[in-house]
């Protein structure tokens, strides 16, 4: 094949590549902005997936930083698996719509993307966007029927656990299911406070980190396991303060200033012992 035949050929590829690329852009925008639009208003006004608000421009940040290795990937469209990705997304839109549950019709919207990325770029393309991919599955909202599942079970825990420590602490206190009580003070343990919130966060927080360094896989999986009892020790320590303060201040305290930071003593613990767990994956090799 003549250099002119093959240039012209690049051409037609490339611009076929981008006219797909357009419709795909399209049809997202048609199809999914409900879905968009409904899933921001969540994540501001539900304050258990509020930091879905971060990752898509933590998604566009590790898009950068790979810029110059994803370039570097030949683009081999696999038309099969992308049409099947796409169509897989498409029926999930409509069960989702159809059905009013929100997490299928979310999750077509990560499929929809899977798909056209396997269409117009290829398999080792779209790998090269594994740790973006997972992202986006984690800023979805879980059902709630399963966040309800969960949160109980994570109360009767949590308290089982706060009521350990305060015990090994001398401090006179009685467990009945998720309430614990103290001299002068009851403290129950709502499914706000069970550590599903901070769990998710911590998880997606975990992957974040993974995006960032480069790990091996193994190394990779052991973050975001230790992720889970981090979370729910982060959780445990604001019970903790929180009974304490009560205990050896007053209820107010626990009521008022303990509980205004409670979010903040969570988070900053968790990151805190996510911090701790990533410098001894960094220091063993």
């Amino acid at each position: 094949m003549s250099a002119i035949a093959y240039s012209s050929k690049n051409r037609t590829e490339k611009r076929k590549r981008n006219l797909l690329f357009s419709t795909a852009i399209v049809l997202l925008l048609i199809l999914y902005f409900p879905v968009l639009k409904n899933l921001i208003k969540q994540w501001i006004n539900d304050s258990n997936y509020q930091h879905g608000l971060l990752i898509p421009p933590i998604i566009i940040l590790l898009l950068k930083r790979k810029l110059i290795n994803l370039k570097s990937i030949p683009l081999r469209g696999d038309t099969l698996s992308g049409a099947i990705t796409i169509g897989i997304a498409v029926c999930c839109l409509i069960a989702g719509t159809a059905a009013a549950e929100l997490f299928t019709s979310r999750l077509s919207l990560v499929l929809f993307i899977l798909g056209s990325t396997l269409m117009l770029a290829g398999k080792k393309f779209a790998k090269g966007l594994f740790n973006e991919f997972v992202l986006m599955i984690l800023m979805i909202p879980l059902p709630y029927v399963i966040y309800y599942k969960l949160t109980f079970p994570l109360q009767l825990f949590s308290a089982r656990l706060s009521t350990g420590i305060l015990h090994a602490l001398s401090v006179t206190i009685i467990r009945k299911g998720n309430i614990l009580f103290l001299p002068k003070y009851t403290l129950e343990v709502v499914a706000a406070c069970s550590g599903l919130r901070s769990l998710m966060t911590m998880v997606t927080l975990a992957v974040i980190i993974t995006a960032f360094m480069n790990y091996s896989t193994t190394k990779k999986v052991a973050l975001v396991i230790c992720s889970l009892p981090i979370a729910i020790a982060a959780n445990v320590v604001r019970l903790v303060v929180t009974a304490l303060g009560a205990y050896i201040v007053d209820a107010r305290f626990a009521d008022g200033f303990l509980h205004e930071i409670s979010g903040l003593i969570v988070f900053a613990t968790g990151l805190l012992l996510l911090i701790i767990i990533n410098g001894i994956l960094k220091w063993k090799k």
